[in-house]
């Protein structure tokens, strides 16, 4: 008993700190503006694994009471598809983790950036374990539907106050001049501070509840048309009704005494049927006393339940003539209480004019709440990309279930016309309007839309023929008219040139060249911000590949791209099997990903492992309607514990018979059925169950010590409570190193920021010390302080940090104008080539190393070093010649995607005429007497 109770505690503590951490990732995604900046996540991230730390060690305190937690995976049912997509919504995001690992331990292209996905992937698959976990129990549930709802209000109705002037978000419009990005000047990024990404989280949030709408409307249809009834007061089913709420019965009885008596007399039948259906459930339970008494331990809930089925058959076979008689009686009571109850609907129906199926009032208005604010927002964000992946989603689903439509077209008919007669009223201002008349228009439109949407979701529902039909006909023409109405606002962004999708089209077509350098593992975390500088065939600004999907194939290759495919399909099955209504927003995720770097907010994959974890909530949900107990008496200190999934195989059942019918006995706290449950009884049975049996200390004498030792070693490994140990050790030095490495570039970014604001330089540059100290990968840190230092140091510290960044474009151009100081010309042009090429479109860097290159050459003269000399002059030619070229080769493409200003200047010019007269003077006799240098003006730059 005090075991039993230990274990629920447990299991409720379990919870608790799983719905805390899905509640503060979901907080830090709002607040930490969607999870996109890494500096910006390293506190949160050092908390965070600290707090997941503690659920292993839970774990393994279940694990000692009861043995190992029956699987998460059980919940899906028995089918293997089921079960084997979702051990893939676990697996991919740790093999994603172990990929990025890989590459740590391999050397990757950024040493900062491999660690900052490393860390985000931790807590991608942390988060999910612990919303699946929570799903799988009633309260956690309960609590990711709520933050689900609480989550998508606090982001809509944060940037429509922004807008209408209730609330300071500095960044959360966007503005823009070109008439390409926005039509009207601005658009609403909300907290994520990115129109695009906003815009797809917002259809996200929006589809999942307008097909939510459609679904229970369709639902309520469904029932109506099969005569299913459910008393409300106590949720059980009775089939040959639709459900009647109390009014419907308290308005028959003021209307009619007859009706009352009738509804009376109905009630005891009802009531009597109850009280029969309770007297053969206990019998039934008084019959197979016997058979759960011979389950011991070991033996599955489904089995027992069948050996019950078999027992009360055999019963009623053998029962008496009257018995038959009472059982045809009891059926015939019953037919006879539906018929009534099926005039009553009939009734209710004629007097009320709305079937008694439906939810309340208050129920749909809850309901029906966030429509307004998702559409409004949606709509303001003017995301092309956004918009259609949901029409593209919504389509995807309607074509499989057609039956969404009408019910679809009721149910957002009236917030979406209202949200774009918001739109186009603030358009016209460019976003910018008064707070109180903001707010106003804000209340008035939302409360318009709440009640035309509810009169005409209402009306569709109750109305039939010809009435029901010109509702569908009016809630289509709320969405023409929406449709035209945003439309007609931005048609030349739609139907002209678009300049962002042609430089996509650049992007996408740099990053597959790049890609094909590493394409089978890649080339690390952040390898396109770290080498786009280098990729790009055109002088474009771009630091995001605008691709979640290119991002993963330059990150980590084939294999890493696999397994996020995986990842998607695995999700798309478990929801599609759980609750379809769930994958338009998850199709919305998916599509949009591929034009834009959603993924590159930690919101989003918040949002993507959130919608399988709310599909298994359903699962929960109606796993506990349609059984209503969770756990079966078996035997006195014996709970069996039912698992959707875990059936014992044959031999196992046979196996703890003969441990219960050999005599002995023993006091066991609870028994999970389970894919290993098999070796899960062999440890609870006592040891003579299985005394002969391989892995205990009573083995044949015929055996040698070495296979005695071998089949030990072999029931160690396969021992489950091993196993949950060794997994959950695992996972907690993981967490705990993870939290660690957090920790550090949490301290080395605060240095840096501190560092950067220290007016003295003796000061500054012991703060960078301690900061490369904390985190010495971090390549601004290190150009930050090269700065501070002398020459030979700074070459020393630009050089060590090579080795966690070979390839950036920075440390190099630091080094090479290290090495243009100095005495070796040979270094010096080879550094300078090296960060050209890292940097191609980069017109101060070309002139700088020329100018270098110049004085360079001056110095060698003044020397005596005319050999020297005329090669530094030469070499700088060359160089101005490269630019020349490239510089005409750009300028005949044209200037729409020179965002850089990639061109040849006239200081360029004036530079190519100093290094011709330098040079001339090298060969000529006059320069060997005289020695001449040509005094050159210095630029900053």
């Amino acid at each position: 008993m005090h075991s039993g109770m230990a274990e629920r505690r447990l299991v409720a503590a379990m919870v608790f700190v799983g719905t805390g951490l899905v509640l503060a990732a979901v907080t830090a995604g709002v607040l930490l503006r969607g999870l996109f900046f890494a500096g910006e996540m390293y506190p949160f991230l050092t908390v965070w694994y600290l707090m997941c730390a503690v659920f292993p060690g839970l774990w393994l305190i279940a694990a000692s009471l009861r043995g190992p937690s029956a699987s998460l995976l059980s919940i899906y049912g028995n089918r293997r598809a089921n079960r084997s997509a979702a051990a893939l919504l676990l697996i991919c995001p740790l093999a994603i983790l172990a990929l990025y690992g890989i590459h740590w331990h391999r050397g990757p292209l950024s040493a900062q950036g491999n660690l900052n996905e490393l860390l985000r992937c931790g807590l991608y698959a942390s988060f999910a374990f612990c919303a699946y976990y929570c799903a799988g129990h009633r309260w956690g549930a309960r609590f990711l539907n709520a933050v689900w709802s609480l989550l998508g209000m606090l982001i809509s109705i944060s940037a429509l106050l922004a807008v209408c002037g209730g609330l300071n978000l500095p960044f959360a419009i966007a503005y823009s001049t070109s008439t390409e990005v926005s039509a009207t000047g601005a658009r609403l990024g909300g907290l994520l501070e990115y129109p695009n990404a906003f815009g797809a989280v917002m259809a996200v949030f929006l589809l999942e509840r307008l097909f939510a709408l459609a679904a229970c409307r369709d639902a309520a249809e469904t029932d109506k048309k099969r005569g299913k009834v459910q008393w409300p007061d106590e949720g059980s089913a009775v089939r040959g009704a639709p459900v009647l709420p109390k009014e419907a019965y308290a308005g028959l009885g003021n209307t009619q005494g007859e009706r009352e008596e009738g509804c009376e007399t109905e009630e005891g039948r009802t009531r009597s049927s109850r009280g029969r259906a309770r007297d053969e459930n206990r019998e039934e339970q008084h019959v197979s006393e016997d058979a759960r008494t011979r389950c011991w331990l070991g033996r599955a809930y489904t089995e027992v339940m069948r050996e019950e089925r078999h027992v009360v058959e055999d019963k009623k076979l053998s029962s008496s003539r009257g018995r038959a008689y009472r059982e045809v009686e009891q059926e015939k009571g019953r037919e006879e209480d539906e018929q009534t109850l099926a005039r009553t609907v009939a009734l209710v129906e004629q007097e009320h004019g709305e079937p008694a199926a439906i939810i309340s009032n208050a129920k749909l208005l809850l309901r029906m709440l966030p429509l307004f604010p998702y559409a409004a927002a949606l709509l303001l964000s003017e995301s092309r990309g956004a918009w259609l992946a949901a029409a593209c989603a919504s389509a995807a689903v309607l074509l499989w279930k057609r039956r969404l439509l009408a019910p679809l077209l009721a149910a957002g008919a009236a917030p979406l016309a209202a949200a774009a007669l918001l739109y186009r009223q603030l358009a016209r201002a460019g976003l910018a309007v008064e707070p109180l008349p903001g707010l106003l228009l804000l209340a008035g439109l939302w409360a318009g839309a709440l009640l035309a949407g509810l009169w005409l979701y209402r009306r569709s529902i109750s109305a039939a023929g010809g009435v029901r039909a010109a509702m569908l006909v009016l809630a289509a023409a709320g969405w023409t008219a929406a449709g035209t109405a945003v439309l007609v606002q931005v048609s030349e962004r739609i139907t002209g040139p678009s300049m962002t999708v042609a430089a996509r089209g650049l992007y996408y077509r740099d990053a597959w060249k790049l890609a094909a350098e590493a394409p089978w593992l890649g080339r690390g975390g952040e390898t396109w911000r770290y080498s786009y500088l280098a990729a790009q065939s055109r002088p474009y600004v771009g630091s995001q590949v605008h691709s979640g999907y290119l991002d993963f194939l330059l990150n980590l290759g084939i294999v890493g791209l696999a397994a996020v495919l995986l990842l998607l399909l695995a999700a798309g099955w478990v929801v599609g099997a759980a609750a379809p209504r769930l994958l338009p927003p998850l199709l919305v995720i998916a599509l949009h990903a591929a034009v834009d770097f959603d993924w590159s907010y930690g919101l989003t994959w918040l949002l993507l492992f959130l919608l399988p974890a709310l599909a298994l909530a359903e699962v929960r949900q109606e796993a506990e309607n349609s059984s209503g107990t969770t756990a079966v008496k078996a035997a006195p200190g014996i709970a069996v514990i039912p698992s959707a999934g875990g059936i014992l195989s044959n031999a196992a059942v046979n196996k703890c018979l003969t441990a219960s019918e050999s005599g002995t006995r023993a006091t066991f706290s609870a028994v999970t059925t389970g894919p290993d449950a098999s070796y899960q009884a062999r440890d609870f049975l006592p040891a003579a169950a299985h005394a002969n049996s391989p892995g205990t200390k009573r083995f044949p004498r015929l055996l040698s010590r070495a296979q005695r030792l071998r089949l030990r070693l072999c029931h160690f490994v396969l021992n489950r409570r091993v196993r949950a140990a060794t997994a959950a050790v695992c996972t907690g030095c993981l967490c705990l190193a993870l939290s660690l490495l957090s920790f550090q570039l949490m301290k080395g970014a605060e240095l840096h920021r501190v560092a950067a604001r220290e007016p003295d330089p003796a000061g500054s540059i012991a703060l960078l010390r301690q900061s490369l100290e904390w985190n010495p990968r971090e390549p601004r840190a290190v150009v930050s302080l090269s700065r501070l230092l002398p020459d030979r140091e700074a070459m020393d510290l630009l050089t060590g940090s090579l080795a966690y960044a070979p390839e950036d474009a920075a440390v190099q151009w630091e080094i090479a104008e290290r090495s243009i100081n100095g005495s070796n010309p040979g270094e010096a042009l080879h550094w300078i080539r090296r960060s050209l090429k890292a940097d191609v479109y980069n017109t101060a860097k070309r002139v700088k190393a020329i100018e270098g290159i110049l004085d360079m050459s001056q110095r060698r003269l003044i020397a005596g070093d005319r050999a020297g000399g005329t090669a530094s002059a030469a070499a700088g030619l060359d160089l101005l010649h490269q630019f020349r070229l490239q510089a005409d080769s750009e300028c005949r493409k044209g200037q729409q995607h020179n965002d850089r200003r990639f061109g040849f200047t006239a200081e360029a010019e004036a530079l190519e005429l100093r290094l011709r007269k330098v040079l001339a003077a090298a060969y000529s006799p006059v320069a060997e007497e005289r020695r001449v240098s040509v005094q050159m003006p210095t630029a900053a730059y």
